[in-house]
């Protein structure tokens, strides 16, 4: 965020920005917990998992020093590590990101479940270990993979960064590292603080055009990320165009990651059953589709997966969900003007956007208290 202005009518007068020290504003006290607050400004979906942990110790049992600002898990299945600077980043912040990374990186699901439950009972949440243990595995869209959580993504969050920081980021990107920039700025506005959370690294354009092909070697990994990032990114830009109303009904018809004979298999299992092929659709980015064979709340790319399972007794591997599901036009919800077409899409026609395309640096603000 460039330039902030306060607006009357047509007079637009420049807000003079601030610094979170000449506020009193502390790293951890304060912008730690705007983040954890609005995990949103780490990426879509994430899933804050714990905060300053550090109990961790090297092969002869002595505890380490280092202390995670945060650690999240977005739905794709891979952490997120966060390192924090109110001010100026220090010229080796990325270093000190990647040393959390490797760390992480050999971090289990019981370990994980482990930390976010001591994290939730330091805020005064009681929570048993096994509901800890099913609430990180509701927040992944498909199965939970070993595979990505050992390629954990970086976010260094500063007031500014350093050009020796952003050259080696740039670098180590294209060395099939993730690591995101984000500058956080504040504001004063009559007494009002306004912070706002700008990602400057890499932009949109960057990630599709620079990165993807550098990051070919890890294919596996990469193919089941891309795959699920494109799913998570559909129902995102449907609930935020407002393209289907809650109540939408959508039929099942399979199609991606499965061979013509499974396709048949899974339509004959469907016929038995007619609330076998039918969801609600609810416009709910985490889990938009309520199955009505079970009531329960699913992503499309969960509940293709179940489905695949439960008719060939196997796991399902890199499974495009949003493929699935078709819109039941014969349905309609009182509420949709079938007339108008505003809201609703042609007969029998696909919900599921391809793509979508993003402004080259994306911004959100919060206002403190």
């Amino acid at each position: 965020m460039d330039h902030l202005f306060t607006v009357d009518g047509g007079s637009a007068t420049p807000v003079s920005p601030t610094a979170l020290a000449a506020e009193g504003l502390l790293e951890r006290q304060h912008l730690q917990e705007w983040v954890i607050a609005n995990p949103q400004v780490l990426g879509e979906s994430v899933l804050v998992i714990t905060s300053e942990f550090d109990r961790w110790a090297d092969t002869d049992g002595v505890p380490a020093r280092d202390r995670l600002d945060v650690l999240g898990l977005d739905a794709t299945g891979r952490l997120v590590v966060v390192e924090l600077k109110r001010g100026t980043a220090d010229r080796d912040v990325h270093l000190q990101a990647i040393t959390y990374a490797a760390l992480v990186s050999r971090f289990d699901l019981d370990t994980l479940a482990q930390a976010h439950r001591d994290f939730r009972k330091g805020r005064g949440e009681g929570l048993e270990l096994d509901e800890c243990r099913q609430r990180l595995l509701d927040h992944v869209d498909g199965d939970w993979s070993p595979e990505l959580l050992q390629r954990p993504r970086q976010v260094i969050i500063a007031a500014d960064f350093p050009k020796q920081v952003t050259h080696t980021v740039v670098w180590l990107s294209e060395m099939n590292l993730d690591i995101d920039l984000i500058q956080v700025g504040l504001w004063k506005v009559k007494d009002q603080l306004i912070a706002g959370f700008t990602k400057v690294y890499p932009t949109p354009e960057v990630e599709e055009f620079t990165l993807a092909p550098a990051r070919i070697e890890a294919k596996a990994a990469a193919q089941k990320l891309e795959e699920r990032s494109r799913a998570q990114n559909a129902v995102h830009v449907i609930v935020g165009a407002g393209l289907l109303p809650d109540g939408a009904l959508l039929r099942l018809t399979p199609r991606h990651g499965v061979t013509e004979g499974i396709r048949e298999g899974i339509l004959a299992w469907a016929g038995e059953d007619s609330s076998r092929a039918s969801v609600t659709w609810t416009n709910n980015t985490a889990k938009p589709l309520t199955w009505q064979s079970d009531g329960k709340p699913y992503t499309p790319t969960g509940l293709a997966n179940h489905i695949f399972t439960n008719v060939t007794g196997r796991k399902a591997d890199g499974i495009q969900g949003t493929t699935w599901w078709d819109v039941d036009t014969a349905h309609v919800p009182g509420t949709v003007d079938q007339t108008s077409g505003e809201h609703w899409p042609a007969p029998t026609s696909r919900a599921w956007p391809s793509s979508s395309t993003a402004p080259a640096r994306t911004g959100r603000a919060c206002t403190l208290s």
